[in-house]
């Protein structure tokens, strides 16, 4: 049994965490056209090179689920963002595009790992506390693609790239350092199943596509939002980098409120209805003619998204009580296939349709979530 002051500083601590894990999301947003522009790469090839991270994620995530049930949540999360904040480096700094490639892979599956890894913990001080809060984690997570997107923006007016980076990873490390001292032991997921792989249930397989189409309209919100802005409007690229801060705003805003509608409307209706304004919005946020009116779109459209994958995520580590991480890894698995994989498709088809109407597909994704909400009524159950 976990006493409930303890319980509660977990949950700072874990929020924390997600912000930090966005803090660096959000830096990395201003080095995406950059790093199209130094690698002097189409839109096709550059969304190709961005696969690099969504292969990383996609191998290491059912590896960091088998993990977490060897030797507990707050153990790996405390290794994996150690090893997230020093991969930030590599796709930022990577001088041709074998070495994004490589590096791609690394930060990807250090991604991949941590995420899984902080929302496992994430689900064990839910439990601990019996009040749903996976929302303000993620609220964290979006709070701080706000502050590294908006700092980012304005630091690379002043600083090179490299010291950019070494301060990102510098201000990360330390947030992770005074997080981990109150993370709720280890034994509380370790070991809870005796067997580390297993193959992923239907209800499992169900959630984690709804999730695939959710994350794949942040994901691509976030590779592609600024390079439509630069490109559409002729922007800067500090500008252009604000559609994806005012995208994850809206998210934060949502999120941290996220709980409270929860707890008093119940999953499935706050699913139904974030979906059917980010579908809505998303359109809107592609169509406009002016880009302020287009980056107030995003925002909105944020709005919208920032409850679906939290809900998902708390739903998909209770299909497998003895094995939360492991249940918490399937449906990431393949949430963040399409978080990481959606932008390179995005990618693809905008060689064929041009990039607004490519990003449209993130509104189809919304709609069909919003009318197979009900599969997501299992997060309601402790």
């Amino acid at each position: 049994m976990t006493d409930l002051p303890t319980a509660s500083r977990a949950r700072w601590a874990v929020a924390t965490i997600f912000f930090l894990h966005g803090l660096m999301w959000g830096a990395w947003v201003p080095h995406i056209p950059l790093a199209k522009e130094r690698l002097q790469l189409g839109e096709g090839i550059f969304g190709l090179a961005l696969l690099s991270l969504a292969a990383g994620a996609v191998v290491s995530m059912p590896i960091a689920g088998a993990l977490i049930n060897k030797y507990g949540s707050a153990r790996m999360t405390v290794l994996t963002g150690i090893a997230f904040c020093f991969a930030f480096a590599g796709p930022v700094l990577a001088p041709s595009l074998p070495l994004f490639f490589v590096f791609g892979f690394i930060y990807g599956a250090c991604i991949g790992s941590m995420d899984v890894s902080m929302n496992a913990h994430g689900l064990v001080v839910e439990r601990a506390l019996k009040l749903p809060t996976m929302s303000l984690f993620h609220g964290g997570f979006s709070l701080g693609g706000v502050v590294g997107a908006f700092i980012g923006a304005g630091a690379l007016r002043v600083m090179s790239e490299t010291s950019h980076v070494m301060l990102s990873v510098a201000v990360c490390l330390v947030l992770l350092v005074i997080s981990m001292r109150h993370l709720l032991p280890t034994h509380l997921d370790q070991g809870l199943s005796g067997s580390h792989f297993a193959w992923p249930t239907r209800a499992t397989v169900g959630l984690g596509l709804l999730c695939f189409l959710a994350l794949m309209a942040e994901g691509s919100v976030v590779d592609w939002s600024a390079i439509m802005l630069r490109e559409k409007f002729t922007l800067d690229a500090g500008t252009a980098a604000l559609g994806y801060g005012f995208f994850s705003a809206g998210m934060a805003v949502s999120r941290f409120i996220g709980d409270r509608l929860r707890y008093r409307f119940g999953a499935v209706r706050l699913v139904a209805v974030s979906a059917a304004v980010t579908a809505i919005t998303m359109t809107l946020a592609l169509a406009m003619p002016d880009p302020l009116a287009a980056i107030i779109a995003f925002g909105i459209a944020g709005l919208g998204v920032g409850n679906i994958a939290p809900v998902l995520f708390a739903g998909g580590g209770r299909l497998e009580p003895d094995a939360p991480g492991r249940g918490i890894a399937a449906v990431t698995t393949l949430g963040y296939a399409g978080f990481l994989a959606g932008p390179p498709l995005i990618g693809f088809a905008a060689e064929v349709v041009g990039l607004p109407v490519a990003l449209g597909l993130t509104a189809v994704a919304a709609a069909i979530i919003a009318v197979t909400a009900r599969a997501v009524a299992t997060a309601d159950t402790y």
